[in-house]
């Protein structure tokens, strides 16, 4: 089968395409012929930075159909289509087969194609996580959701919508009217905005683009801060009164199903910036890098 794997750390142009023999699955793991890859952030950035051990095949998210199953597997069949978020220490994604433990995957919102699908996990997970598990955002809260128009700022203003927020996403002023199509409340646009003269009377902050000192001063007393990205500085958190929270998502299938369901009942939505074919992963990688997706990148298998 085509991996895709990379031997050393240091540019994205060490990434190549490589044949490996189909995976072998243990009595508790599922073989899996991808269909589609999602691609994240991290996908680039740990094969400049090293974030795994090497060599290794990159990527996380994938959309596939179950071809064979261990004898200890009861809760999926063969010909189930799924998505997953695979185990974060050794990543695997993309190829054209992954063996997986089942609770890494749930199964296909039915309303998705392959394509679609792969694009949700992580950066929906990360959005809920966020939101939910570190933020506890409530109905009727003002939220500020940095890269709204990203991949995972997509995910969260859909979900704090969904909850009731009052939600303000920060991106540029090209994104204005889709993100407002979404239900966005209002738009500050990053290249134009004077972050001092905003009102500081938001409930939470969901930042992915590091910045803290913009951010952060934007909450009210007592207000919850939540970054993905880098920690902010302590004197700043405690100078502004608030509650500060650094995180890495974790694969999490009840949360995946839950998500799915919401998906399937049309309260969220999933948007493909742009496709590529799994053999043009090292050109993915490095549109990917430039950071200016509307939404997911995903590889076609």
């Amino acid at each position: 089968m085509k991996a895709i794997r990379i031997h050393e750390k240091g540019t994205i142009d060490n990434v190549n395409i490589e044949e490996l023999p189909k995976p072998e699955i243990k009595p508790n793991q599922v073989l899996i012929k991808v269909k589609a890859c999602g691609i994240n952030p991290v996908d680039w950035k740990s094969t400049v930075y090293g974030y795994f051990e090497m060599p290794y095949t990159v990527g996380t998210d994938i959309s596939g159909i179950i071809e064979a199953i261990g004898n200890e597997v009861t809760d999926y069949k063969i010909g189930d289509e799924i998505i997953g978020s695979l185990e974060w220490a050794k990543q695997g994604a993309f190829a054209d087969y992954v063996a997986t433990e089942t609770k890494y995957i749930s199964l296909k919102p039915k309303n998705l194609s392959f394509e679609e699908a792969a694009a949700v996990p992580l950066a929906a997970l990360t959005a809920w996580q966020g939101l939910f598990d570190k933020l506890n955002v409530q109905a009727g809260q003002k939220v500020l959701i940095q890269a709204a128009a990203g991949g995972v700022g997509l995910f969260a203003v859909q979900f704090a919508k969904w909850k009731g927020a009052h939600v303000v996403g920060v991106a540029s002023a090209k994104n204005e009217a889709f993100l407002k199509s979404l239900g966005v409340d209002a738009i500050i646009d990053y290249k134009t905005a004077d972050f001092s003269k905003i009102t500081a009377d938001f409930d939470a902050v969901f930042d992915s683009m590091a910045s803290s000192e913009q951010t952060i001063p934007l909450l009210k007393k007592g207000g919850n801060y939540v970054t993905i990205t880098a920690k902010p500085s302590e004197d700043l958190v405690q100078k502004q009164g608030v509650t500060a929270t650094h995180f890495l998502f974790h694969s999490d299938a009840e949360q995946l199903k839950t998500i799915a369901n919401l998906i399937e009942q049309n309260h969220v939505k999933v948007f493909i910036d742009k496709q590529f074919k799994l053999t043009e992963a090292k050109d993915a990688l490095k549109y990917q890098h430039e950071g200016r997706s509307r939404g997911k990148n995903v590889l076609v298998v």
